[in-house]
């Protein structure tokens, strides 16, 4: 399975748009496409498959037209295939697999945008989302507060994810800034961001530490599932 995720990532990597290639027409093609993507993943997540697989049906369904331009067409082929292994393993009741399948996808389609200087909104949120995961290893693995190194990784994990959460908000378009929902969810998740280092770190308080990571963790999935 690894070995066709990895052939899968060769082949995408390869055909992503060079720098002449016109990264608008490229957008117009990925924003939808991976909204779908996305949509389909956070579905997995909750257990709601048969949404999973109306979302990943619907963007096998907007594959490129034959007349588009070659090496867009071609990484829409390669992500269509990689989209269609994820709905065989929903038909194959292997939710968790499927899910795993499009989070590679979606980390090779990032991974590919950087090494190609094509720059997408989508992506910051997508970073922010994996730098979440330092901060997460703390809900179930909690920190010893009279361990001051412990106490420093706690809160660098925080810095790390607040000033990626601000960068994301500096990036943000017009329209996104004036989105309500964008609005509530990054000033909840910079209140508490804001709040671990003297409330929960300093003050040794486990269980303010822990009831701001699952805050944040929830408003870091609602991030993901709108706009990353």
């Amino acid at each position: 399975m690894l070995r066709r995720l990895i052939v899968v990532a060769g082949v995408m990597l390869a055909f992503l748009p060079a720098a002449s290639a016109s990264q608008d027409t490229y957008l117009e093609w990925f924003k939808p496409a991976n909204a779908h993507i996305r949509t389909a993943a956070s579905y997995l997540r909750t257990g709601n498959v048969d949404f999973a697989a109306l979302a990943l049906e619907e963007l096998i369904e907007s594959r490129m037209n034959e007349n588009a331009d070659s090496v867009l067409s071609n990484i829409s082929v390669a992500t269509i295939q990689t989209v269609e292994k994820a709905l065989a393993q929903i038909d194959a009741n292997e939710p968790r697999d499927a899910r795993q399948t499009l989070l590679n996808l979606r980390q090779t389609l990032f991974v590919a945008h950087r090494n190609n200087n094509i720059t997408v909104f989508d992506d910051c949120v997508w970073s922010l989302v994996r730098k979440g995961k330092a901060l997460w290893y703390f809900r179930k693995n909690p920190p010893d507060l009279s361990d001051q190194s412990q106490v420093q990784k706690t809160k660098e994990a925080t810095s790390n994810y607040l000033n990626q959460l601000n960068l994301c908000d500096e990036q943000a378009g017009s329209e996104i800034k004036a989105d309500q929902t964008w609005q509530r969810l990054v000033t909840n998740a910079r209140q508490s961001l804001e709040r671990i280092p003297a409330e929960a770190l300093d003050a040794k308080d486990k269980g303010l530490l822990y009831r701001f990571i699952i805050e944040i963790r929830s408003i870091d999935r609602l991030l993901y599932f709108r706009f990353g």
